[in-house]
């Protein structure tokens, strides 16, 4: 897991989210003590006063958007101090990349999906992910891919691990 996976996951357990249907936005919200304003803007957080939050969700979007959008800017309310107009754009930039990349944990925890067997299928897969975390097929397809792409280069390196292993071997004896 990266660092913001974990984050993530020790997140989830310190609020009780322990299941798919607990990524709720009501749910998240009521653990988290944040104020949730559906409106026709596009959705922001704010910190009023510490630990004292204020989201504001589009209500515009569907809802299975709006969770999405309430994750991304759960991710910046937690993760990101400071006013983003008086930072530099490299640096706003990369907290809207690493808001994008909480989606797919917060949304998709790895303790939930490794606590079930997935389909051996590719597409299977995707959409057994997509109906039980109710994510569009895309994002599903993404975290399936990060997923695996993972597992690959565990794989790989432990394949390179024991190939410089036997090579140490080789030296010594010789």
């Amino acid at each position: 897991m990266t660092a913001l996976e974990k984050w993530t996951e020790d997140l989830y357990q310190r609020i009780g989210v322990r299941k798919p249907a607990d990524i709720s936005i009501d749910y998240i919200a009521k653990q988290l003590n944040i104020w949730v304003h559906y409106l026709d803007v596009r959705s922001k957080a704010i910190e009023a006063a510490a630990g004292m939050y204020s989201m504001f969700i589009d209500n515009r979007l569907p809802p299975e958007l709006q969770r999405l959008e309430f994750l991304h800017e759960l991710c910046h309310l937690l993760r990101h101090a400071g006013k983003s107009t008086l930072m530099p754009g490299v640096f706003t930039q990369a907290q809207r990349d690493e808001s994008d990349r909480f989606i797919l944990y917060a949304s998709m925890p790895y303790s939930m999906i490794s606590a079930n067997t997935l389909p051996e299928l590719r597409e299977d897969a995707v959409a057994e992910l997509a109906v039980a975390f109710q994510v569009p097929v895309p994002l599903a397809l993404q975290r399936i891919d990060q997923i695996q792409r993972r597992i690959f280069q565990g794989q790989l390196m432990a394949v390179m691990e024991r190939n410089e292993d036997r090579n140490i071997i080789h030296r010594h004896i010789r």
